[in-house]
């Protein structure tokens, strides 16, 4: 058995924060925003990750899952984009990835996965995904009546997720990570993307 440290790492970009766009479409005055600063997706924390071909995984409820939280009023639906490599790198090297993904909708929520139920995200091998979901669950009720038109309330500059108008929505990253027994000791990173709008339709 070969040992070798591996550091492994994925930086998460969020695309509608506040330094990105977002592409709000017909629904450009209302907020929509991500309200917290996930933490990297860092296998680290799982343990020392030797070269031997083991498989290191990071759990949706064992603390190390990266959390986002999508704040936007609670009566629109979203769609969450991810896209993920298939394999952290260090130069020419390679370490293959899995991405997996859990979301929470319902009202009420907290940030911690183990105390709320999750609807669970098919992740293709491609790590990449497309969702569309609502802020806010509709507990098996038809959808409501047509938003009210903008207002001060609901404005993309002010979200408050302490207005009654807003909810959060959690979205839950995690996966595996599978060392080869030939990789080379190093950091090896790669970089996780977000981004999330407002239904169109």
């Amino acid at each position: 058995m070969r040992r070798v440290l591996i550091t492994a790492i994925f930086s998460i970009l969020l695309l509608g924060s506040a330094h990105a766009q977002i592409n709000f479409s017909t629904y450009a005055d209302y907020g929509l925003a991500i309200t917290n600063n996930p933490d990297d997706l860092d296998f680290n924390q799982v343990g020392p990750l030797i070269a031997d071909g083991s498989t290191y995984s990071i759990a949706v409820n064992n603390g190390n899952a990266t959390v986002i939280e999508i704040t936007g009023i609670k009566f629109l639906d979203i769609f969450v984009q991810v896209q993920g490599p298939t394999q952290l790198t260090q130069n020419s090297d390679g370490i293959n990835f899995t991405l997996k993904a859990a979301y929470s909708n319902r009202k009420g929520n907290i940030s911690a996965p183990g105390s709320v139920p999750l609807k669970y995200i098919n992740v293709p091998n491609s790590n990449s995904f497309i969702i569309r979901a609502p802020i806010l669950e509709r507990q098996s009720q038809p959808p409501g009546p047509p938003p009210p038109p903008p207002t001060n309330e609901t404005n993309a500059t002010t979200v408050d997720k302490n207005k009654v108008i807003f909810e959060t929505f959690y979205l839950y990253l995690y996966g595996d990570i599978t060392v080869p027994g030939d990789a080379s000791a190093g950091t090896y990173n790669g970089n996780i993307t977000v981004e999330v709008s407002y239904d169109s339709f």
